[in-house]
C-alpha cells in the first residue's frame, strides 16, 4: 500500500477517555439512521476546528451518487465510513469515538489519520493524494487537545467545576480564575484596570440604566483613593438596593420573557391582554427584592396554583397571558411551549411539532406531551378593589379552564388532522431528566367565585346605595317626573335583588346545598327580584326615552319656528337617536314584561362566571421540575443571560439554543461554576451581580493590544472589556435623567406609545406591543414583540439624526447649557468639566478642552453669530451626540 501506512502516528492511541470523546456531542441521543443532519452536525461537532471544510459534507458518510433529490438511504446509500458508524448502536460520539482507529475504506489509514489529513474516510485513498505529512504529529496533538478540553454537558446535570489555578496577581474571584486558565492557554494578556470613573459609569448603567452624575464621580474618585479596597463594593451594594435596579434588569428579562402590552385594532384584542402591565410590575419588584429565581418560574408558571388568593403573586401568570392569540388557540399553545422551552431551558421544542427533532433527541410526541402540560389553561380579567368594571382595570391572570384537558398529536404539525386514537398524556422531555408528578390542586372558594369577595360584596353594596341615593336626589328636583320615579323603583328592586343574591350565598356558607328544598326556594326568589329589577329598569329606561323624545320634538318645533337652521338639525338627530333609544327600551319593556309572566325555576343569573374549584397542577409540577436544581439547563441559561447582558456577548453564543443545532461555549467550565453558584446562592440574581461587576474581569480597560488582538481578534476569551452600545430605551432614559427631567415614579398602566418625546416616565413604562412601538427607541435596535432573547446592534445614519433632531435632546440641551453656565460662574473650563463628567463620565482631555472653547468661540462670533449662551447649548448638543455618550465601555 502507501509506505507511511505503519508511521507510528497512524498505530498511535492518544489517551483521550471515551467518556470525554463522547462529551463532544452531548446533546445527540440515539438517532435514527436516516437523522442526517444531526449525524453530519455530530462530525462536525466532534472534530471541531479541526475538521476539514472539505469533510463537512454528507459526502464523508454517504456515497455520492445522486445526492440531490435523495429521499431514503438507497438513494444515497453509505460509503464505507458510514457503514461502520450506521452498525454500532449508542450515542453518535462514542460512535465516532469507536471507529476513530479503524480502517473503515481498506486503504491502510485509519480513519482518524485520515480526516485530519482532509481525506475521505469511506474511500480508499489513491497515491499522490497524501498529503504532507509534516503536520500530522502536530494535527494529531491539536486534535487530542482539543478533546482534553473542559466537556460541554448541557443535557447532563450541573456539576461545580474546579476553580483553576490561574491569574495569579490578577484575578480577584473565581470567575476570573476561568478567564485567566484561557488567558493562558491561548497566550492573552489582560488589559490593565479601567480609570475608576470609566468603571463607574459602566456598572451604575449595567445595574441601574441611569449615568453617573458628575458628583457621584467626584466622590468614587475620592473614595477609591481612601478605600481602594471597599469603594468598589459599596458602588456595586448601593446599586443593587436602588429601585432602579429592577427597572433596568426588568426590561432585560422582559426581552426574554416576551413581555407585550395587549394588541388589537380600536377595544378589540388580538394578542396579550390589558392590564398585562401588572406583570410587568411585578418582573420589577421581584427583582428589587431579589425573588429567588427558582421562586419566579413557579409563580409565572403557576402561581394561580400556588397562591390563588393573592393577586400580587397572581399578577405573575402575565406570563402565560402574553401568549393569547385571539384568533388560534394552536397558535396560542404553539407560542407557549416554543417560547417557555426557549426562554428558561434554551431548546427548540417548536422544531419536533411536525416530526422528531433533527439535531435533539427529542421527538415530536415529546413537543405534544410539553404541551398538554399547558392545554387546559386560558385567562380571565378579576376586579381589583375600587373598580367593578374590568373594562377599565383588572388583574388579568391565568387559570385552568379544563381540570382534564385532551391533547392529540397533529399529522405532520397540522391542527385539521389529530390523531384522536392516541391522546398524549402530559409529561417531560426525557432527555434532562427528573421527575413530572401532577395532582390536583383544590382551590378555595373566592378563585372559584371570585365575586363572593368581600371587597366584591361592599363595592356592590355602595353601588347599589349610590344609585338610590341618586335617583333620590333626581326625584326631588322632579317629584311629579315619571321617568324619576320609575328610576328610584328600578334603583331599590336592584338593591333587593342583590341583598337575595348575598342571603342565599351566607346561607350556601353554612351548608346549604343546591339540592335543598330551601335553597331551590331561596333561588326563585332571586329569580323573582331580578325579573322585577329587570322590569323596572325597562320601564325606567323607557320613560326617560320618551321624555328625551318629547324634548327633542319640543326643540325641533321651537327651532323651526325661530329659522334655526343649525338648532333645527341638532334637535333632527337628538329626535331621531331619542326614537332609536324608545324603540329599544320598548322591547326591552315587552321582553320583561313576558319574562315575569313565565314560570319560576332556580336558574337564576350569578353576576359574574363560576370558575373550576380546582386546577390539573400540570404546569405547577412543571414548573418545579423546571425549578429543581437538578434541571440540567435553568440556571445554565439564566446565567448566560445575565453574562450576555453585562459583556454584550454571550458565554453560549446561541442564547435560546444549547441543543445540537447550536453553538458551542467559549468557557463552558465558567458557565457551569456560575450555575451551581447560582443554585447554590438560593437563586439570587444580586449575588451573581455582585460576584461578577467586582471581578477584575468586569474592571479591566477596553483598550486595544495588537497581540491579543492578532490572537483573539474577536475578543472571545476577554483579554479586554468590550465596548457596546446603549440600548434604546436606556438612551432615552439618561436624555431625561441627565437633564434632572427623568420622573422617578415606578409602575402602573403601560403610557401611550405616542407621548414618548413628552413623557418623563421610563422607557420601561411606555407601550409596548404589534404596531405599538416607541420609534426613538426601535431606532436603536429595540426589542422585537415576537421574541428578543438577543438584542441585534445596528449602526444606521437615521440614528445620528434621531439624535441630533430629538426633542428629549434639544430639551435636554438648553436645560443643562443653562444651568451650567450659572454653576460655572463663566468659567469656560468649570463649564467643560461639568459638561464631560455629566454627558461622558470623564473629563475632557486637553485637546478635547481646546476644540471646545474653539467651538464655542467660533459660534460667538464671525457672521452667524449667536449668544454666549447659545453657543453653550450648541456645545452640549454635540456632547451628548458624542458617540461616548450611547456607549457603555
Amino acid at each position: 500500500m502507501f509506505a507511511f501506512c505503519s508511521h507510528p502516528l497512524t498505530s498511535h492511541r492518544h489517551a483521550v477517555a471515551s467518556a470525554a470523546l463522547t462529551l463532544a456531542l452531548p446533546l445527540l441521543g440515539v438517532f435514527p439512521a436516516s437523522a442526517t443532519p444531526a449525524n453530519k452536525k455530530a462530525l462536525e461537532k466532534f472534530f471541531g476546528p479541526h475538521l476539514p471544510a472539505n469533510l463537512q459534507s454528507c459526502a464523508t458518510c454517504h456515497v455520492r451518487a445522486e445526492p440531490n433529490g435523495a429521499e431514503s438511504l438507497e438513494d444515497f446509500p453509505h460509503n464505507a465510513f458510514g457503514k461502520a458508524l450506521h452498525a454500532l448502536d449508542g450515542r453518535i460520539a462514542g460512535r465516532i469515538e469507536a471507529v476513530l482507529d479503524v480502517d473503515s475504506d481498506g486503504d491502510g489509514i485509519a480513519n482518524r489519520v485520515e480526516i485530519l489529513l482532509g481525506l475521505p474516510p469511506g474511500v480508499p485513498t489513491q497515491e499522490g493524494q497524501v498529503a504532507d505529512l509534516t503536520l500530522l504529529d502536530e494535527k494529531q496533538k491539536a486534535f487530542a487537545a482539543f478533546h482534553d478540553r473542559y466537556p460541554w454537558r448541557p443535557f447532563e446535570p450541573v456539576l461545580r467545576p474546579p476553580v483553576p489555578e490561574a491569574g495569579e496577581g490578577w484575578a480577584r474571584n473565581e470567575v476570573d480564575a476561568f478567564l485567566a486558565a484561557e488567558h493562558v492557554a491561548r497566550g492573552l494578556s489582560p488589559r490593565p484596570e479601567a480609570p475608576p470613573e470609566i468603571w463607574l459609569r459602566r456598572v451604575k448603567l449595567d445595574l441601574t440604566g441611569l449615568a453617573p452624575t458628575p458628583d457621584e464621580i467626584r466622590g468614587f474618585r475620592r473614595a477609591v483613593t481612601e478605600r481602594p479596597e471597599t469603594a468598589y463594593e459599596e458602588v456595586v451594594d448601593r446599586l443593587l438596593e436602588s429601585p432602579q435596579y429592577g427597572e433596568r434588569w426588568g426590561r432585560h428579562w422582559m426581552d426574554v420573557w416576551r413581555y407585550s402590552d395587549w394588541s388589537g385594532y380600536k377595544d378589540a384584542v388580538r394578542a396579550s391582554q390589558p392590564h398585562i402591565w401588572r406583570w410587568r410590575d411585578w418582573i420589577i419588584e421581584s427583582l428589587n427584592a431579589d425573588k429567588g429565581y427558582d421562586r419566579m418560574i413557579v409563580e409565572m408558571l403557576a402561581g394561580d396554583e400556588i397562591a390563588p388568593d393573592d393577586p400580587d403573586t397572581l399578577r405573575a401568570t402575565g406570563y402565560l397571558v402574553r401568549d393569547f392569540h385571539a384568533g388560534s388557540r394552536d397558535v396560542w399553545l404553539d407560542n407557549v411551549v416554543s417560547h417557555t422551552a426557549q426562554g428558561f431551558l434554551g431548546i427548540t421544542m417548536g422544531c419536533a411539532k411536525c416530526h422528531d427533532h433533527k439535531y435533539d433527541p427529542i421527538p415530536t410526541k415529546e413537543y405534544y406531551a410539553m404541551r398538554a402540560i399547558f392545554e387546559g389553561y386560558d385567562v380571565r380579567t378579576d376586579r381589583i378593589p375600587g373598580e367593578l368594571d374590568t373594562t377599565k382595570t383588572g388583574l388579568v391572570r391565568a387559570y385552568d379552564k379544563s381540570i382534564d384537558p385532551k391533547t392529540y398529536l397533529f399529522d405532520r404539525g397540522d391542527e385539521r388532522f389529530p390523531v384522536k386514537d392516541h391522546p398524549i398524556s402530559p409529561a417531560v422531555p426525557a432527555i434532562l431528566g427528573g421527575s413530572y408528578q401532577p395532582e390536583l390542586v383544590s382551590l378555595p372558594l373566592t378563585a372559584a367565585k371570585p365575586w363572593r369577595r368581600d371587597f366584591v360584596l361592599q363595592e356592590l353594596r355602595a353601588q347599589r346605595e349610590e344609585a338610590i341615593a341618586k335617583a333620590k336626589s333626581a326625584l326631588a328636583q322632579k317629584p311629579d317626573g315619571e321617568a324619576e320615579k320609575t328610576a328610584l323603583a328600578a334603583a331599590e328592586a336592584a338593591r333587593k335583588a342583590l341583598e337575595c343574591e348575598f342571603a342565599l350565598e351566607g346561607r350556601e356558607d353554612d351548608g346549604l346545598k343546591p339540592a335543598d328544598r330551601d335553597w331551590k326556594v331561596a333561588a326563585k326568589e332571586i329569580l323573582q327580584a331580578q325579573r322585577d329589577a329587570d322590569l323596572l329598569k325597562a320601564r325606567a329606561e323607557k320613560a326617560s326615552a320618551e321624555q328625551a323624545k318629547t324634548d327633542s320634538e319640543t326643540k325641533l318645533a321651537a327651532a323651526k319656528k325661530k329659522k334655526d337652521k343649525a338648532g333645527e338639525s341638532a334637535a333632527t338627530k337628538a329626535l331621531a337617536a331619542a326614537k332609536k333609544d324608545l324603540a329599544t327600551a320598548t322591547k326591552a319593556v315587552a321582553a320583561a314584561e313576558k319574562a315575569v309572566g313565565e314560570p319560576l325555576t332556580t336558574k337564576f343569573k350569578p353576576r359574574q362566571a363560576t370558575y373550576p374549584d380546582r386546577s390539573n397542577g400540570r404546569r405547577l409540577a412543571f414548573a418545579n421540575w423546571l425549578a429543581d436544581k437538578a434541571n440540567p439547563l435553568t440556571a445554565r441559561v439564566a446565567m448566560n443571560h445575565l453574562w450576555l447582558r453585562h459583556f454584550g456577548q454571550a458565554i453560549v453564543p446561541t442564547v435560546n439554543e444549547f441543543g445540537g443545532n447550536g453553538r458551542e461555549p467559549t468557557h463552558p467550565a465558567l458557565l457551569d461554576w456560575l450555575a451551581a453558584e447560582f443554585m447554590d446562592s438560593g437563586w439570587s440574581f444580586k449575588a451573581m451581580h455582585r460576584k461578577i461587576v467586582l471581578s477584575a474581569a468586569y474592571r479591566m480597560s477596553g483598550t486595544p493590544d495588537e497581540s491579543d488582538l492578532e490572537r483573539d481578534p474577536d475578543n472571545l476569551y476577554l483579554w479586554r472589556m468590550p465596548s457596546r452600545r446603549m440600548e434604546g430605551e436606556i438612551v432615552r432614559d439618561n436624555l431625561l435623567w441627565i437633564a434632572g427631567r427623568l420622573d422617578p415614579a415606578m409602575g402602573g398602566p403601560e403610557i401611550d406609545q405616542n407621548l414618548a418625546m413628552e413623557s418623563t416616565r421610563r422607557s420601561i413604562y411606555l407601550r409596548h406591543a404589534h404596531e405599538k412601538l416607541v420609534e426613538f427607541v426601535q431606532i436603536f435596535d429595540g426589542p422585537k414583540v415576537a421574541e428578543c432573547y438577543q438584542r441585534v446592534e445596528s449602526v444606521q445614519p437615521h440614528q445620528a439624526l434621531a439624535m441630533h433632531n430629538s426633542p428629549l435632546t434639544q430639551l435636554a440641551a438648553e436645560k443643562l447649557a443653562a444651568e451650567w453656565e450659572a454653576k460655572s460662574k463663566g468659567d469656560p473650563v468649570a463649564f467643560l468639566d461639568e459638561a464631560f463628567l455629566a454627558i461622558l463620565g470623564r473629563s475632557p482631555k486637553a485637546d478635547e478642552l481646546a476644540l471646545c472653547r474653539q467651538f464655542v468661540s467660533s459660534h460667538e462670533s464671525g457672521s452667524e453669530a449667536t449668544s454666549p449662551s447659545r453657543a453653550r447649548e450648541r456645545l452640549v448638543t454635540v456632547l451628548l451626540n458624542h458617540n461616548d455618550f450611547v456607549t457603555i465601555r
